[in-house]
């Protein structure tokens, strides 16, 4: 079977136990996959950390890989994939030390991801804090035009990607397991509108791999490093989002974390992180304004010129204007309003809506004098008490 050079370094990928390391040892020593391919045991043996078992695995790649029915496989679940050598690979991950050989995805990533991505990480077992905050940056920063990226994981991982989506916004999965196993997966609904025109899911493992405690460990340092800065959201001290954050360090990314509760483990790692030199974070804002991209239009800045906390509260006019109509969003906001979803994130959340579809009804509102801005980004109905 003679195989192109994209096909050869996917088979390598698909060789058990080889691996990104050794597969990197290997196309330094030979020069290319092909050539890897074709060397007999005794001279790959040469290469550091190929040892007897690995080397005849290697030798023996026709009869324990089928690269034909890996593509298929692809193909047929709508995934490409892009090897280390193309253009289309990002160049973020081709300045790691190990950096994945091959990548399958679905949808699509751009060079800007990078530059502009935001990881927002934390626990599987998420408090409603952690979630609300988690799903909140990621909103609040993808309407800022940040790409979010995290794991696609439940919790923490789940909200952030949903609060891109929510904005319309950008965000990339990056999977711990093969992509053909998503359909197991919680997430499999997320992770299909991640894929329409919102970012990309991706994976450095063959389709049909299934999870395993050292697949995760390898996708957090896809993580780290498609990201210039890493938001821990809520974390316990020993976790993935910890492997993470200290991978994000050591690419010279930039850490912050939320605090949390002082008695709930799961804030335990936040508060270490922040502890040994991790930027605190409380908004959006803030982080923006950290990784210099705070001349961005975004929510917290279009309501801070518009609705400044020293500003004059506007008076309803003395004939009221006519409420909109019941069946309109308008309406809707107004009813969230009253029963106290009072700042943008809680009629985000208590409307299932978007700060983008949101706001400017929030500013129409205000218009006709149905709503009035309080202090603290908060608003009324006209005619209701502070």
């Amino acid at each position: 079977m003679l195989l192109s050079p994209k096909e050869a370094l996917i088979t390598l990928n698909l060789i058990p136990g080889l691996g990104s390391v050794r597969i990197q040892s290997l196309l330094e020593f030979f020069g290319s996959a092909e050539l890897v391919l074709s060397a007999p045991p005794s001279l790959l043996e040469r290469v550091p950390r190929i040892g007897p078992a690995l080397a005849a695995a290697i030798a023996d790649w026709r009869h324990c890989t089928n690269t034909a029915a890996e593509l298929d496989c692809a193909e047929r679940a709508g995934v490409h994939l892009v090897t280390i050598d193309e253009d289309a690979y990002p160049t973020a991950l081709r300045r790691m030390s190990n950096p994945p050989m091959v990548l399958y995805a679905r949808g699509e990533w751009c060079e800007e991801d990078s530059r502009s991505g935001v990881a927002i990480i934390g626990t599987r077992l998420a408090t409603p804090y952690g979630r609300v905050q988690a799903r909140r940056f990621g909103r609040e920063l993808a309407d800022a035009g940040c790409t979010i990226i995290s794991g696609l994981a439940r919790g923490i991982d789940a909200e952030g990607h949903r609060g891109a989506l929510e904005a319309g916004g950008r965000t990339i999965a990056v999977l711990g397991f093969g992509l053909g196993q998503l359909y197991n997966d919680a997430n499999a609904e997320l992770a299909e509108a991640i894929c329409h025109g919102h970012g990309a899911v991706v994976s450095e493992f063959p389709m049909m791999l299934r999870p395993s405690r050292t697949t995760f460990p390898q996708r957090n340092r896809i993580v780290a490093a498609w990201s210039r800065a890493v938001l821990v959201a809520e974390a316990p001290m020993h976790s993935g989002a910890m492997h993470t954050a200290g991978l994000a360090a050591e690419h010279g990314n930039t850490v912050f974390a939320l605090p949390g509760d002082l008695h709930r483990d799961t804030s335990a790692g936040c508060h270490a992180l922040i502890r040994d030199g991790a930027i605190l974070c409380t908004s959006p804002q803030e982080l923006l304004a950290d990784i210099g991209r705070s001349g961005e239009l975004h929510q917290g800045e279009l309501f801070g010129s518009l609705f400044a906390e020293d500003a004059p509260a506007a008076e309803p006019p003395a004939t009221a204007l006519p409420l909109p109509d019941p069946n309109t969003t308008e309406y809707a906001v107004l009813q969230a309003v009253a029963a106290g979803h009072d700042t943008l994130d809680a009629l985000c959340t208590a409307l299932g809506r978007g700060a983008r579809e949101l706001t400017p009804l929030l500013i129409k509102l205000q218009i006709l004098h149905h709503l009035i801005p309080r202090e603290g980004g908060r608003f009324a109905c006209s005619g209701q008490k502070k």
